[in-house]
């Protein structure tokens, strides 16, 4: 970003320069390399006083794995529905998150399986827009926000063997620049005795310590069919060298093993 932004401004230095040329025949000079490097130095001091704001993701990875949270649902009739809106009343302050609260907790809106809404935006004119898809036999949710760049909340569930779900939610908040910060998984187990879904953070890091050998960021894909986790790490964002590497996460009726 640095490097783009400062090449655009030694553009925009020549043709100061070429400006000041077309007008000496009227007497007026200046040294042409002294305006190129008074622009670059200080375009470089502007860039590296810019500081990019922190994703709403960060927030929600300091606290996610210490609360437990209470699914207010029937029992007997839990669904993907019932553990996305715990999850995201607990954390509204990811975009999509906040979009599926909102859909989930109006009862006209959340008999709908897809459904659009509008939420909005104090620092723009126009309202953040929002897509949200529900498959409910299969467990699986997702919010996207209208953007250029991904911005997306995932749910779903798996029944494990010892009665209980186990549960997982995975936010997406890319920008421009790419870093670790712009996901998060979360996993939980639910108990259907007490309603209540504790975390299990240890799944979550066992994803981050095989990803963290990749330089630029990890991507997760749920699976609406099937059982099996996809996690792709990307080692380049650039077009025309992309370098990425999926690997599989494994159901085994309780918990997820990595297929080598």
């Amino acid at each position: 970003m640095k490097k783009h932004f400062t090449a655009i401004m030694l553009v925009a230095a020549a043709l100061i320069m070429t400006a000041c040329g077309n007008k000496a025949g009227n007497g007026e000079t200046q040294d042409s390399t002294a305006v190129a490097e008074n622009t670059t130095q200080e375009v470089t001091e502007e860039d590296d006083d810019y500081e990019v704001p922190e994703r709403t993701i960060v927030s929600i990875r300091q606290t996610w794995a210490d609360k437990t949270l209470k699914v207010d649902a029937n029992q007997s009739k839990v669904s993907i529905k019932d553990f996305t809106k715990a999850f995201c009343e607990a954390y509204p302050q990811c975009k999509t998150n906040e979009a599926l609260k909102r859909y989930l907790s109006n009862p006209d809106a959340a008999a709908k399986n897809e459904y659009s809404l509008e939420i909005d935006n104090p620092e723009y004119d126009y309202p953040d827009e929002f897509d949200i898809y529900c498959n409910p036999k299969s467990g699986f949710i997702r919010c996207m926000q209208v953007l250029q760049t991904d911005r997306y909340t995932y749910a779903c569930y798996w029944n494990r063997t010892n009665g209980h779900k186990l549960v997982a939610a995975y936010m997406e908040e890319c920008w421009e620049q790419v870093d670790w910060d712009q996901c998060l998984i979360c996993f939980y187990d639910y108990d259907p005795a007490t309603g209540v879904m504790t975390p299990e953070p240890a799944l979550t890091k066992m994803i981050e310590e095989r990803m963290k050998k990749y330089e630029y960021c990890y991507y997760i894909r749920l699976p609406e069919e099937g059982k099996n986790i996809e996690v792709t790490g990307v080692d380049s964002v650039e077009e025309d060298a992309c370098a990425d590497e999926t690997f599989t996460l494994k159901w085994d009726g309780m918990t997820f093993k990595w297929v080598d």
